[in-house]
């Protein structure tokens, strides 16, 4: 025994550092990793943004831009009074408060050119009604690595890092934070627009019900998603750049033959988008509301270039098939009535109850969903079209509102026309339309 003694005193001796570095390493993982040597959790600039009243930005090629809160919204007072952009400066100051200094890398620096703070490419003042009441940032070079920039706050000698992300979010220029919406009404609140171009005129309207109309005269119904479209592409339009401050010399800039014109009427006002000539590939434009003459791109051109026939509703029913409740029809062969009943099935009601193939009404549903306008035939008068007296009625209810929709329909000759019977124009359809709805009246 004494022969192995000192083997089993080095085998305890080994096991027993070998419990001890695991346990080491346990309690290491288990503690929360050191900060590295300079880094720093501290706040740039701990205030509420809403606090801030004035923001001044200079950059290192003379450009100063001075914008003053007044009340709720910001306007530009430097290099000149213009209304200003409050989502972008409101972004930027968000930007600014969330920012961490990195790190500190010289607490008493012996030249600030050695971070390029000597001359910096922002300096960003602010001033604010809590303390710090004033905060001066500067900010210098990249970091060798590019992932930060040097910075200097005023009253502190420390040069610190902070994100590089800073250099483009604080360095605006004052047409970065103009407001350059091309049309100022307030989002939502458009009801009406004229258009004029040298290929077509036409007028979009909202009706009572807040729904869109083409206004041809007579009013018809547009297509939703169109006509919402030129809305929205009129609320965000924004300016490219900025020609001239005013319009002194406005008629170099082809306003006196526009490409388009375009009025725009809502919240008590009206103002008129005017595009002038092309330049390269941009179109000169102003707004009798507004000072400046601006840049547009080709696209705002193109979008409201649009034929009356691009802008009227095609779809003859909006339901969606799950949601109709009640289907009444006339056609050749009598009148019919199918009303959904517990657990989705379908049952005809009238002119004998009786039940039918839930499938069958469906695929009823879907053809007479599919009837859709092809062409818009001239005239108002409904007699060339068989529709004073028309062959199809069709009646749905549906919804949680239960609205309901009518469209009647008759063939004229080889063609088949139909209107909703709130419309006061036929539409043409396909040849084959009411073909297809009789054989899915005659499989149920």
């Amino acid at each position: 025994m004494k022969k192995y003694l000192p083997t089993l005193i080095a085998a305890a001796l080994l096991a027993a550092l070998v419990g001890g570095a695991a346990y080491w390493e346990k309690r290491k993982e288990a503690e929360p990793p050191k900060p590295e040597p300079g880094a720093s959790n501290e706040k740039l600039f701990p205030v509420d943004p809403k606090a801030v009243q004035a923001i001044t930005i200079r950059n290192s090629s003379g450009e100063t831009v001075t914008c003053q809160r007044e009340g709720d919204s910001w306007r530009i007072t430097e290099p000149k009074k213009l209304a200003a952009d409050g989502t972008a400066i409101d972004a930027m100051l968000t930007s600014l408060v969330g920012t961490s200094v990195d790190q500190v890398v010289d607490p008493k620096p012996a030249a600030l050119h050695d971070f390029g703070l000597d001359i910096p490419s922002v300096t960003f003042e602010v001033t604010s009604r809590t303390k710090p009441e004033k905060f001066n940032l500067s900010l210098g070079d990249e970091t060798p690595t590019s992932g930060g920039l040097y910075a200097l706050v005023a009253g502190n000698p420390r040069v610190i890092t902070v994100a590089s992300h800073l250099k483009s979010t604080l360095g605006k220029s004052a047409f970065d934070l103009r407001d350059k919406r091309v049309v100022s009404i307030p989002s939502g609140q458009i009801n009406r627009i004229d258009v004029v171009s040298k290929s077509d005129r036409w007028t979009l309207a909202k009706n009572p019900q807040g729904i869109w109309d083409l206004v041809l005269p007579p009013a018809v119904r547009a297509d939703r998603f169109t006509a919402e479209g030129i809305v929205s592409r009129i609320e965000s339009g924004k300016m490219l750049s900025v020609e001239a401050e005013d319009k002194k010399n406005a008629g170099k800039f082809g306003f006196g033959s526009p490409e388009l014109t375009v009025r725009v009427s809502g919240a008590g006002t009206t103002q008129t988008l005017t595009l002038g000539k092309e330049e390269d590939g941009h179109f000169h434009a102003m707004n009798s509301a507004l000072d400046p003459v601006f840049m547009l791109d080709r696209g705002f051109l193109t979008d409201y270039q649009k034929k009356t026939s691009d802008l009227r509703a095609k779809d003859l029913f909006t339901y969606s098939t799950f949601e109709v409740k009640r289907l009444e029809v006339v056609s050749p062969a009598g009148s019919r009535t199918f009303e959904k009943q517990a657990g989705s099935k379908w049952k005809q009601t009238a002119p004998a109850a009786k039940d039918v193939p839930t499938e069958k009404v469906e695929a009823l549903l879907d053809k007479l969903r599919d009837l859709r306008a092809e062409s818009f035939p001239p005239g108002e008068k409904l007699d060339p079209y068989g529709l004073t007296k028309p062959t199809y009625r069709f009646k749905t209810q549906f919804g949680d509102k239960n609205e309901t929709e009518v469209v009647e329909a008759s063939k004229a000759g080889e063609h088949s026309y139909a209107r909703r019977t709130t419309d006061i124009l036929a539409s043409e359809i396909s040849k084959t339309a009411l073909d297809e709805i009789e054989k899915a009246l005659k499989e149920l």
